[in-house]
């Protein structure tokens, strides 16, 4: 949502302006640590704009709804997020102020430079391998997909995997927070003699579609088309061709493997081994009670969303869905006083097809039908696919397989980081992108199980 606001600014000349414009970072010192805070100031027709960026917090672009500079002090403020700041212009180029949102007050002095985030893993060009930007068709969806295929030096042909992304639009690389991890992951395989095929989600970037109307069905069809692509390449080693996923992703790798016969293996991670419904409310729990939240309340949100999940998962439409949830709700003592505001992000929930859809799956429906050589890993801090409880979903569903391995990593977070609480507020402050240990167990098993 946008707002428009109509104000009153001060004539100064444009030299005044030159002293306030440009990129400023500064930490806004809370309690609990420091956050990173950036400004980004221009000026338009005489008038200052400016946008903001909390990059340990994956927010970019913030909107400021007015920006002033006058005698040396400069204020800002966004009324959505009850966020305002204050502060004075030295001639050393740095401003000492203070932040203000929702009633607190802390200290945040800037510097007139960019943010950097410290992302050491990530591979910088001249690379040692061959890399191209490709095109490939869903042809169910009649769409083209873009991305980047990585091949080794030398001769070929070689086996190959696709990388396959977690929720959310993602791009080639999967980029959050700053990190790179496909591309960590596609840099690191390829110089030890494996083709990486990564691609933009539908609708992003360079890939055409609609991210927003698909379905993890759908995301299934996209990676079933890298595929398709890549068996038509005289570089790519036809019958040594896989997947890896990551979390969503890690759905994908089972939908493909029980439905098609020309999968050689899938790699998980973070993929979940339970139903969904069941994955969401113990991530539920686990953050919450990470976030102080007491018992008896966790115990209550269990049954509740278990309760609204239960009614997702219907076959019936959307607004009868909401009708019952709404029901459901008015029918416990706690929950029937709910405001509009506060049940909100669940009806959205409710009238979201992908959502609709995501809620339904159990990987039980297709583990029984996957055959293939299967590696699936989880980080023992991971507050979003439980390590243990998913890890032996794997293990139970696959039990007619001999060919797969599990992995459980102690320190590790969803994104495979090692981690301290292994909540997502913690993902963009930890500079590893993905544990190396996660990278050299994930070539050893390939080297053993694929290319022999």
């Amino acid at each position: 949502m946008r707002f428009y606001f109509f104000f009153i600014v001060w004539i100064f000349s444009f030299g005044t302006f030159a002293q306030i414009e440009g990129t400023w970072s500064g930490d806004i010192e809370l309690p609990t640590g420091n956050l990173p805070f950036v400004v980004h100031i221009t000026q338009e027709n005489g008038k200052l704009k400016a946008t903001a960026d909390s990059p340990q917090q994956g927010a970019f672009g913030i909107k400021l709804d007015s920006v002033h500079f006058e005698n040396d002090v400069l204020y800002f403020d966004q009324n959505q997020m009850m966020m305002s700041y204050e502060g004075t212009l030295h001639k050393d180029k740095t401003i000492t102020g203070s932040f203000k949102q929702s009633g607190f007050i802390f200290p945040l002095n800037f510097k007139n430079e960019a943010y950097v985030l410290n992302r050491p893993q990530h591979p910088e060009p001249p690379f040692d391998y061959h890399t191209e930007e490709v095109k490939f068709t869903n042809s169910k969806a009649k769409i083209k997909l873009a991305g980047t295929l990585s091949i080794p030096n030398g001769k070929g042909p070689f086996p190959a995997l696709v990388l396959v992304t977690g929720s959310c639009p993602q791009d080639r690389d999967e980029t959050v927070f700053g990190h790179k991890p496909f591309l960590v992951i596609a840099d690191f395989l390829t110089k030890n003699g494996y083709a990486v095929l990564r691609y933009d989600d539908r609708g992003v970037n360079a890939s055409e579609g609609d991210f927003e109307t698909a379905t993890t069905y759908d995301f299934a069809d996209d990676a079933g088309a890298a595929l398709d692509y890549l068996k038509t390449l005289k570089s790519i080693d036809s019958k040594k061709i896989g997947l890896l996923g990551h979390s969503e992703g890690g759905m994908v790798t089972q939908i493909l493997a029980a439905t098609r016969n020309d999968i050689e293996f899938i790699i998980s991670l973070a993929g979940p081994g339970i139903s969904i419904d069941q994955v969401m409310v113990s991530q539920k729990r686990t953050i919450e009670s990470k976030m102080g939240v007491p018992e008896s309340h966790l115990g209550l949100n269990d049954k509740i969303f278990a309760g609204i999940y239960a009614i997702m998962k219907k076959d019936i439409s959307s607004e009868a869905i909401e009708t019952e949830i709404r029901a459901f709700l008015n029918s416990e003592e706690t929950y029937k006083s709910i405001s509009e505001k506060e049940l909100k992000p669940i009806i959205d929930l409710a009238h979201d097809q992908w959502f609709r859809t995501f809620i339904k799956y159990n990987p039980n429906a297709y583990f029984p039908k996957i055959k293939t050589k299967v590696l699936a890993m989880n980080g023992e801090k991971d507050v979003q696919v439980l390590a243990k409880e998913n890890l032996q979903g794997w293990k139970d569903g696959l039990t007619h397989n001999p060919n797969v391995t599990i992995k459980s990593y102690p320190g590790l977070n969803h994104s495979f980081q090692p981690a301290t609480t292994g909540m997502p507020n913690e993902y963009a402050t930890i500079e590893t992108t993905i544990a190396p240990e996660v990278l050299e167990d994930i070539l050893a098993w390939l080297n053993e199980y694929v290319n022999q």
